[in-house]
């Protein structure tokens, strides 16, 4: 089994974390899965362009030399391909027949819309029509095309004309589990009294950081946790009231998540959303912007409440944050109740991958 994607799956990005899951999986379902990436497969002078243009130029020849890498080891043995990102558009050529998958993680279409503000226009183009209609469009056509959302279904849709199936993303729901929260917050060095609120990600403006940064200076009393994968912000930000952890541990997280009374997902634009996920699998209130995972799990009353709409509301999230406080027990209680079960039964590993056999065939 081939698996094509952009960054070495050892990194902290979500469609990195997917990888990795998937490469368990198939082990585990007697498969010999191979991963091909830039750093195996792109020639060192391209992993040296630097610059706005260098790297474009990298981003669109990384596809290429992925696919040409995966040619020359195609052998008779490989049972199926599964492609990612923009990086599935080389021809692949076998005399025999294998299955050809690819999995959207979102779209760079809509990410570009999303994040129009804050790049500038050249780049906003690049994205939008060269790597989105052109590279990532061509990586998913004839294929069998997975997503990870409803979501990014009606992306694939509208900008690709492409069917597709959402398949979501598999959590271990083992591992992501409720717990006691006064022993997680004594595991973290975290205080035992008072509101702890949680934001994990990054600095990208995707992720909504910003909003963040005024929920933190409107909300002294709570104490807030900023679990941040690579670049700490520029800006200052109070440390009395604030713990920052950088790039976490994975089998620290579910401990994190149960040292909270709430986690933030302020994201402009959120294909699938696994900090929402993870969330709710520790039952933990997430208080969200609409998203793959927020859409799928935040829809009944009165979780339907955490779900802000306007994703630049600070108001909203205000509001949000105000109504979880004011009864925490309850929100923890319905999350258990209503939303565990419901996620179980789509993203639980065992059970994702039960419905990925029968989509797949494998």
């Amino acid at each position: 089994m081939f698996i094509l994607t952009s960054e070495p799956p050892d990194g902290l990005g979500g469609a990195e974390h997917f990888v990795r899951e998937l490469l368990r999986g198939l082990r585990a379902r007697g498969y010999s899965p191979e991963v091909f990436h830039r750093s195996n497969s792109e020639p060192a002078w391209l992993a040296r362009q630097d610059g706005p243009f260098g790297k474009k130029v990298a981003g669109t020849l990384r596809g290429y030399w992925i696919g040409k890498n995966v040619q020359r080891h195609l052998s008779a043995d490989v049972v199926a391909v599964i492609s990612t990102s923009d990086v599935g558009f080389y021809p692949l050529r076998r005399a025999t027949p294998f299955k050809r998958i690819h999995f959207y993680h979102g779209t760079y279409r809509g990410q570009s819309e999303a994040i129009r503000p804050f790049i500038k226009y050249g780049g906003y183009l690049y994205l939008k029509w060269w790597q989105s209609m052109v590279l990532e469009r061509l990586s998913g056509r004839g294929k069998l095309v997975l997503t990870n959302s409803e979501q990014v279904c009606d992306e694939v849709s509208h900008y690709f004309s492409q069917d597709s199936t959402a398949m979501w993303c598999p959590i271990d729901t083992d591992r992501f589990k409720p717990r006691d929260a006064s022993e997680c917050r004594l595991a973290l060095d975290l205080p035992q009294e008072g509101a702890i609120g949680l934001f994990v990600g990054s600095m990208h403006p995707m992720k909504g950081f910003s909003l963040v940064k005024s929920l933190i200076d409107k909300l002294p009393e709570v104490h807030w946790v900023l679990a941040l994968r690579g670049d700490l912000p520029a800006e200052r930000i109070p440390r009395q009231n604030v713990t920052i952890v950088q790039n976490m541990a994975h089998d620290q997280v579910p401990v994190l998540y149960n040292a909270a009374d709430f986690s933030l997902c302020p994201s402009l634009y959120e294909p699938f959303g696994y900090v929402v996920a993870e969330s709710l699998a520790c039952g933990t209130p997430a208080i969200s912007s609409p998203g793959g995972a927020s859409h799928l799990l935040l829809r009944e009353p009165p979780l339907d409440r955490l779900l802000i709409n306007d994703r630049e509301s600070v108001d909203g999230f205000l509001a949000a944050v105000g109504e979880v406080l004011r009864d925490r027990a309850f929100y923890r209680k319905a999350v258990i109740e209503k939303v565990r079960p419901r996620l179980h039964e789509l993203l639980a590993t065992e059970n994702w991958w039960h419905r990925f056999a029968q989509v797949t065939g494998l």
